[in-house]
């Protein structure tokens, strides 16, 4: 990937303009460019004859640490380089300067930056290692992807800039300074941008932080209870008030989240909250097939849930029938093994609840389309919303109802009641409590 192209040599005449010494010397005088073009008024020519400078300095220091030169460097020169990129903290200064760089000189500080990441020695990851005790570089790059929002060419700094924190997750001990930093709450505000790129990438940066090192994340950020309480306003937000793509990624995170044993606390705040059961009866009905099969994974937990509070004991009996008239069609399509278990395991929840025994001054109560009850449709989605339950006024009036059936669940076994399905267990949660 960082080869020369075919049939063009690599020019590399350029550093000897200035007589470099020793591999230290390359970076002073990248850093020595990069302080001359800030102090320069924009649209100047010796400005943009600073940032050609740099620029090329940027792709000779990629090419150097490659050993992608001639001569080729020794591993002793390379070594020198990359100390001399952390001891003067290169990628600070190169960060603060960024709107200053071309757009090609961004991305090559991006790769430089990965490459870097990967540098090791005596079994040590020598760059991460420098992070982490100098996280002020990765503090900086949050703040430079919302400060890129209000700069001239914000969308390829916002992404380059992303890219490089897409970097830093992959590493534990990296992806930890971003999840104590106040800064990364900010992605779920730029997940919701108009401009189509950016709101993926922040997507993107959202599902990585939270789901590739699982455990750090159970055991650092969501043991935090105000962690947990701000993540679910936020990714409700995502699910409710995004485009399609947004409501579909984040509804896909939260579902991976809930159903992993080490994020409990997560799921236990999340399936016993009424409206967070509203939102998700609400997706279920959304025109869009793979959200609706979203959205059912994260039910099914509620659904398994076998200690449900009253508030969401009052929401399902209400929303029973809808329910049931619901699940006639649903996944039909489907031919799964895992599916059709989990899909039959809730329809025989559904039927466990009891049913409501409504007065005659109610029968006649619709259905409010926008309060997330389930009607009956065939299509699942298109037109379901049109007869969905008021199930915001769940609690607005005692509810009556007689047990017709058994609504109790052993904890650890979450078994079907129904003969048909005696043996079936929803896989992954047995040991719910």
């Amino acid at each position: 990937m960082f080869k020369k192209y075919k049939n063009q040599d690599l020019d590399v005449g350029f550093w000897w303009k200035k007589s470099p010494k020793t591999p230290s010397d390359y970076v002073k005088l990248l850093t020595e460019q990069l302080t001359k073009i800030s102090s320069l008024s924009s649209a100047t020519d010796v400005k943009k004859k600073g940032q050609e400078d740099c620029s090329k300095y940027l792709i000779g220091l990629k090419h150097f640490i490659l050993g992608d030169t001639e001569p080729r460097p020794t591993t002793e020169a390379i070594d020198e380089l990359y100390m001399a990129i952390l001891r003067s903290d290169l990628f600070f200064h190169l960060l603060s300067h960024f709107q200053d760089l071309e757009f090609e000189a961004r991305k090559e500080v991006m790769l430089i930056f990965a490459i870097c990441l990967n540098y090791s020695k005596d079994n040590k990851l020598v760059a991460v290692d420098y992070f982490i005790s100098q996280p002020r570089t990765i503090n900086l790059m949050l703040r430079t992807v919302e400060l890129s929002l209000q700069q001239n060419g914000s969308q390829d700094i916002f992404l380059v800039t992303g890219n490089m924190i897409l970097e830093c997750i992959k590493y534990e001990q990296l992806c930890r300074i971003i999840l104590k930093d106040p800064q990364l709450w900010k992605f779920f505000d730029f997940a919701r941008l108009a401009n189509f790129e950016m709101s993926t990438e922040s997507l993107q940066i959202i599902n990585s932080a939270f789901t590739t090192h699982v455990k750090l994340v159970a055991k650092e950020f969501f043991i935090n209870s105000n962690n947990v309480a701000k993540f679910i306003k936020y990714i409700n937000r995502l699910m409710t008030h995004g485009s399609y793509v947004t409501k579909r990624q984040s509804t896909k995170l939260l579902a991976s989240l809930v159903v992993m044993r080490s994020q409990n606390l997560l799921m236990n705040a999340y399936i016993n909250q009424p409206e967070n059961l509203k939102i998700i009866m609400t997706l279920m009905t959304d025109k869009s097939k793979n959200l609706q099969f979203d959205a059912f994974n994260i039910f099914k937990v509620m659904m398994a849930n076998p200690k449900k509070q009253k508030p969401i004991q009052d929401i399902l009996m209400k929303n029973r029938e809808k329910l049931l008239m619901y699940f006639e069609t649903f996944g039909l399509d489907i031919q799964d093994p895992m599916f059709m278990n989990e899909r039959a395991f809730i329809i025989q929840e559904i039927e466990n609840i009891p049913r409501l025994v409504q007065s005659s001054n109610s029968e006649n109560n619709t259905i409010n389309a926008s309060n997330g009850g389930i009607g009956n449709n065939s299509n699942n989605g298109s037109n379901l919303s049109s007869s969905m339950n008021n199930i915001n006024n769940t609690s607005s009036s005692p509810a009556k109802y007689s047990m017709t059936a058994s609504t109790e669940t052993t904890p650890g076994a979450l078994s079907k009641t129904n003969s048909s399905h005696s043996n079936h267990r929803l896989p992954g949660f047995q040991e719910m409590k």
